[in-house]
C-alpha cells in the first residue's frame, strides 16, 4: 500500500492538503497498489482524498479532530465517544467565604462552597493545567473543577448537587463531557489526553445496546477507571 500522511487536514482554510495530496497523486501514477492518505482530519474534511483505504485514529475513540466544525459538518454532536474516563467523591468539605483551596490556593470561595474531593489526579493522566471551571458531571449533571489539580485528586463543585456525596460517580470525560472541551480548557489538544491515561484500570464493553449504559462503569469502587465501549461485529 503507497501512503502518505497529513499533516495539516485539520486546517480547512490552508491549501497543503491539497498541495500534498497532488504531490502523491504524480509521485505513485505509475506506481501498482492501493493507496492510503486519509486520517481522521482527512476523512472528514477531504473527500478529494479519499482513495483505498483510510486511516482513521481519534475519530475511533468518537473525539473530532477538527472540534470547530459545525453542526451538520460532522461537528461533535454527530459522534459518539466511546471512552470514557471517571471516578468517584471519596470526601465532602464545605468552604467558608474567604477559604482557598489547593495548592497555591487559586480558588478562593467568595460564598458557602460545597466541594467534592475527586480520586483521581495528574498522576493517573487527567491534565493538570486543567482550569477551575473545566466541566465535569457528577451523578450525571454537569459541574466544575476548581482549584489546581493535584497529583492523585481533583476537587469539584457540589454547592448545586446537594444529593451528590461520597461514592458520587463523577465523569472527567465521555458521553456527558466532551474531551475537546477539557483539552482546551488545559490548553492541549485531546489527542494527548486519550493517549495519556495510563495507570487506571480500564473496562472493555462490547455490544451496541451497552453503549450508553453508565452503570457498566462501576468498578473498583474509590478508583479511576476507563471504559472503552466497541459496537459488536
Amino acid at each position: 500500500t503507497l501512503m502518505t500522511h497529513f499533516a495539516r487536514a485539520d486546517e480547512p482554510g490552508s491549501d497543503a492538503t491539497s498541495r500534498q495530496v497532488a504531490a502523491f497523486d504524480a509521485a505513485t501514477a505509475a506506481l501498482p497498489g492501493d493507496r492510503s492518505l486519509s486520517n481522521s482530519a482527512g476523512i472528514l474534511q477531504w473527500p478529494s482524498a479519499r482513495r483505498d483505504w483510510a486511516r482513521p485514529g481519534i475519530l475511533l475513540y468518537g473525539a473530532n479532530p477538527v472540534p470547530h466544525r459545525g453542526a451538520g459538518e460532522g461537528g461533535d454532536e454527530q459522534l459518539r465517544p466511546v471512552m470514557t474516563l471517571d471516578s468517584e467523591v471519596f470526601a465532602v468539605r464545605t468552604l467558608q467565604s474567604g477559604d482557598a483551596l489547593g495548592y497555591g490556593g487559586g480558588f478562593v470561595a467568595t460564598e458557602p462552597t460545597r466541594i467534592g474531593l475527586v480520586a483521581i489526579g495528574y498522576a493517573d493522566g487527567y491534565p493538570r493545567l486543567a482550569t477551575t471551571g473545566t466541566p465535569v458531571a457528577v451523578d450525571g449533571t454537569i459541574t466544575r473543577v476548581v482549584g489546581r489539580v493535584s497529583m492523585d485528586m481533583l476537587t469539584i463543585d457540589l454547592s448545586n448537587h446537594p444529593g451528590s456525596g461520597i461514592g458520587s460517580r463523577v465523569e472527567l470525560w465521555g458521553r456527558n463531557v466532551p474531551v475537546n472541551e477539557v483539552a482546551r480548557r488545559a490548553g492541549t489538544i485531546s489527542y494527548e489526553l486519550l493517549c495519556n491515561v495510563k495507570r487506571v484500570p480500564i473496562t472493555y464493553e462490547t455490544g451496541i445496546d451497552k453503549a450508553w449504559d453508565r452503570s457498566a462503569a462501576k468498578e473498583d469502587a474509590g478508583n479511576a477507571s476507563i471504559t472503552k465501549r466497541r459496537a459488536a461485529a
